[in-house]
């Protein structure tokens, strides 16, 4: 690996320019786009609308402490953390407490992007190379939809993305015990799951009976941050009552492993055509959206050009991972997290897409690898094309998204005869249903 001179600010002068234009771009963009999701999905009765998502209970456990906290079991320590931020700008600001939401989900995604800028930064990547990567990554279906609506996941991703900075970081640099530690209990806070890419980045770089020391103190204090957590909150559940989630094993509704497969690997980056499928909540008046059973590249042409760019790109960066010498511990954590993850959502989940901001980290990585070897240049140039054309279909599936949204509200009121009476649109202009009574 070429070396890379001491970290100071004299020499990552720009790179520090160009992470606050980074930054600033996310957060006002981020913020913006959460201006175009209609309130009502900040409602109880709209829960799982928005591709199985649980809106309502996030924004709840975020801004009011009397909110039930029964997912605690699967994000362990995810109010404990958020809550007392949402509290703080609410102060600061004087502003409702969805505002406040939105604000911390806007500069968490500027956090998020930075430090995607700094791992590829430490792992090789010249500046105009992170920068590209970095600008793809916004461009990508996973930010567009799950920056701009408040849930756990981009918490959970950007903890994942910590894993893989902290991983990048102790190839150049020394780093003290206590920052593994508090890694990994970042890694299990947010969801539990991703522990697995908090315990792999410990072992990649220490010896067997440390990485059990600091594997062991990470769950120690995060069952007593628990405790903590149980006290202040009372209706936090129990960490290890695990038995609602038999429900999401092999379930009917994901497809499949090829369904899965096509879901993992490209609509985190390229979302295809949206579907409108039924309420599984009984409410008929409230279906939900979904792309669980869309093909790749489905609602536009230049969402079949984008999945054609990213499926070669993800080619490079497969080849680039297996033959390259540099970033071997980084490698190693990368292949981890995909294979964990991958595993993982074979077996668990209705809609793979809901995940997706959970994968881009490391697809985006695994690219970013081929811009180290001799096909840099190509690496280089298909992100850029992708940027181009993710970008723009991603940004009208996200524009057809919150429309559905906002033509949900006047017609929940009406009869199904009136529902049922609206035009289907295209495959390749809008969104679509599996059922023919149920339009957007």
């Amino acid at each position: 690996m070429r070396a890379i001179s001491p970290i100071s600010v004299t020499t990552y002068r720009l790179d520090l320019i160009i992470i606050t234009l980074l930054a600033v771009m996310t957060s006002i963009i981020t913020y913006t786009s959460g201006q175009m999701i209609d309130p009502v999905l900040f409602q109880p009765f709209t829960e799982d609308v928005w591709f199985g998502s649980d809106i309502e209970r996030v924004v709840s456990n975020m801004s009011r402490r009397g909110a039930p906290n029964y997912r605690a079991k699967v994000h362990p320590l995810f109010t404990l953390i958020t809550f007392p931020i949402v509290k703080g700008v609410r102060l600061i600001t004087r502003v409702p407490p969805d505002t406040a939401v939105n604000l911390l989900v806007a500069g968490t995604t500027a956090l998020w992007v930075g430090l995607l800028y700094t791992t590829l930064r430490l792992m090789g990547c010249r500046r105009f190379d992170a920068t590209v990567f970095s600008v793809l990554a916004l461009s990508s279906a996973a930010l567009i939809f799950w920056t701009t609506v408040p849930e756990t996941y981009l918490f959970g991703s950007l903890s994942l993305l910590v894993c893989l900075f902290l991983v990048a970081l102790a190839q150049i640099k020394a780093l003290p015990v206590w920052s593994y530690i508090l890694m990994s209990i970042f890694s299990l806070s947010i969801t539990t799951t991703n522990w697995m890419v908090g315990i792999a980045a410990t072992v990649v770089n220490y010896s067997r009976k440390r990485a059990i020391f600091i594997t062991g103190t990470a769950l120690a204090i995060t069952l007593l941050l628990w405790g903590v957590q149980s006290r202040i909150f009372r209706s936090t559940s129990f960490i290890a009552d695990l038995g609602e989630e038999a429900n999401y094993i092999f379930p009917k509704a994901s497809g499949g492993p090829i369904r899965v497969l096509l879901g993992f690997f490209f609509h985190p980056m390229v979302v295809p055509a949206l579907q409108v499928i039924p309420s599984n909540r009984q409410q008929p008046e409230w279906p939900l959206l979904s792309v669980q059973h869309s093909l790749p590249g489905s609602g536009s042409l230049a969402g079949a050009i984008a999945v054609g760019l990213w499926a070669i790109l993800l080619g490079l960066g497969a080849i680039a991972c297996w033959t390259e010498k540099k970033n071997l511990k980084l490698r190693l954590v990368v292949g981890v997290g995909l294979l964990g993850q991958l595993v993982l959502h074979l077996v668990y989940g209705e809609e793979t897409f809901l995940y997706a901001i959970h994968l881009i980290p490391f697809l985006l990585i695994a690219c970013a690898v081929a811009t180290l070897t001799r096909w840099r240049s190509l690496a280089i140039g298909l992100a850029m094309l992708l940027i181009v054309f993710a970008g723009w279909h991603n940004h009208d599936q996200f524009f057809q998204a919150t429309e559905f949204l906002k033509n949900r509200g006047p017609l929940r009121q009406q009869s199904p005869v009136v529902r049922s009476s609206l035009p289907a649109p295209s495959l390749w202009g809008g969104v679509s249903s599996q059922h023919p009574d149920i339009h957007s």
